[in-house]
Formats: structure tokens, sequence, C-alpha cells
């Protein structure tokens, strides 16, 4: 389940990190975003989708993913800014051990649609197995 994506990383006078549709990300962007200064107290995610499939990055900080299929919980913990996460549809995922300077970056293959969140992890399981 868990495949991880190396982008390149230039070293001049600074790091410049950056990624290329259908090649470093195995999917046409459609939408982009961001998430900054987490509830330390708190995990995100905690849902999957039906079609979407997404790329994560922790450009700075780290995280805890836990990414699940139904059948098998994997754990992985991202802290390189060029090692990003693939998510693949129908792949439950959760975030945890955040602090306030975490930040992720996702590129996402699809529009934002709220009918693509599967938000309850029974049903999520219930789909999942029956697929």
């Amino acid at each position: 389940m868990i495949k991880l994506i190396k982008i390149p990383k230039i070293n001049d006078d600074c790091f410049l990190h950056f990624v290329e549709n259908n090649k470093h990300i195995p999917f046409a962007t459609k939408r982009v975003y961001y998430i900054t200064q987490p509830n330390a107290d708190l995990y995100r995610g905690k849902h999957a989708h039906y079609q979407n499939k997404q790329v994560i990055f922790c450009i700075q900080g780290k995280v805890k993913m836990v990414i699940d299929d139904g059948n098998k919980k994997e754990v992985v913990v991202l802290d390189k800014s060029e090692v990003g996460l693939f998510l693949d549809k129908m792949i439950w995922h959760e975030m945890h051990d955040m602090n306030k300077n975490t930040i992720l970056l996702v590129f996402a293959s699809k529009f934002y649609d709220e009918n693509d969140y599967i938000r309850d992890y029974n049903d999520f399981l219930k789909i999942a197995n029956t697929k």
C-alpha cells in the first residue's frame, strides 16, 4: 500500500523542489491544497475517497500517516520534504503526531466534491470489503 514518491531536490543557495504532472505525480493534478498550523491534540484525515487520488508531502515538520485499505493498516512517517506518499482511491488515511509548524502539501486528481468522501470508518470497511 505504501508508495513513496521522491521528487528532485536542487541544492543551490537554497533547496528547490519541483513536481511535474504525470511524471512525479502519477496523475493530472486538478487541485492543490496545503494544511498549516494543525492542532497537535487532534488528528486529521479520517476519510477515504471513492475516486480521488492524492500525493501528500510534508514540506515542514513531520506527520505519521496511517493508511488502511480495509484489510491491512500500514504506517509511514513523512519527514523529508522531497518524499511524498501516494494515496490511491479507496484508501482510508489519517494524519497523526503533527506539531504547529507542520505543513502538508497535497496534490489531488479530482476537484473538491463532498460526495467523493467516505467519512465513516465502518461504512468504508463495508464498501472496501465488497469490492
